[in-house]
């Protein structure tokens, strides 16, 4: 799956049942569990067992395919998943003949678009399970690595330029909805305020 090497593959089902036993899910949260999920499998482990040339043993990466009932998952349930789990998970949503890729990275759910399976690829970088950890996110998100700057950073940065210029498009609304000329050139100076800041984070 995803292009990954053969000795990377497994095959290890997760019993829904057995993740809600094991933590101790209440009722509501185990039918919004199986609301939108059919099945879960591990089926890649990257680590210094399977990837012998990598530099040190750090925390494994993992693919986890998890069959979904419906095109698309909740952010919130996907979160509460790689917080159950506790590993680093790599998650590939699939859905009819279509994949999702989705990654917990920082306290925050990076997803790509679905896609026909055979299109989703994703290439291992680096010499540490570390770095390729932190370009598996860079990946799913769809960021470019940038010289001088970390993949977290770049991360980091993406997300605080979606939340300004969210920031700015609801200011600009109301700016336009205002009758007053005196709260208008105030919201005039808040949108201007943060396209500089957002010019900062280019």
């Amino acid at each position: 799956m995803l292009g990954l090497p053969q000795t990377t593959e497994v095959k290890k089902i997760i019993p829904k049942r057995a993740l809600y036993s094991k933590f101790e899910l209440n009722t509501a949260e185990q039918k919004e569990f199986d609301a939108a999920i059919r099945q879960m499998t591990i089926v890649n482990e990257i680590s210094l067992r399977t990837i012998p040339a990598l530099q040190k043993q750090e925390k494994s990466v993992f693919v986890l395919a998890v069959q979904l009932k419906q095109e698309g998952c909740a952010e919130r349930l996907l979160q509460k998943l790689c917080r159950l789990i506790d590993q680093r998970l790599l998650l590939a949503l699939c859905y009819e003949d279509k994949l999702q890729l989705a990654l917990y990275f920082d306290n925050r759910i990076l997803l790509n678009e679905f896609m026909p399976v055979a299109e989703q690829k994703v290439n291992l970088q680096g010499t540490s399970l570390n770095d390729i950890w932190e370009h598996l996110a860079l990946q799913v998100a769809q960021l470019t690595p940038r010289a001088g700057l970390t993949p977290a950073s770049v991360i980091a940065n993406a997300g605080r330029r979606a939340e300004t210029e969210a920031q700015i498009a609801a200011l600009t609304k109301k700016m336009f909805a205002e009758k007053q000329a005196r709260k208008k050139l105030t919201l005039r100076e808040a949108i201007n305020k943060l396209k500089k800041e957002l010019e900062d984070l280019q």
